[in-house]
């Protein structure tokens, strides 16, 4: 199981996971609620990823 400090690390290395824990602690959700939330990102970058068979890829639209 991962730890609050794993995720951290996750969020810090990608700059869209990033700006989106950004956002969400500016509007003053908690810190559980913003790891969730990035971890489901993860998740559905993980299935995309699985499903096309391409590596992801950064973009402005994520």
């Amino acid at each position: 199981m991962k730890t609050q400090g794993q995720f951290s690390v996750k969020i810090n290395n990608n700059p869209v996971l990033k700006a989106v824990a950004k956002r969400m602690k500016q509007r003053g959700k908690p810190h559980k609620l913003v790891i969730i939330a990035i971890a489901r990102r993860l998740v559905t970058i993980a299935n995309a990823v699985l499903k096309t068979g391409l590596p992801w890829r950064i973009s402005s639209a994520a």
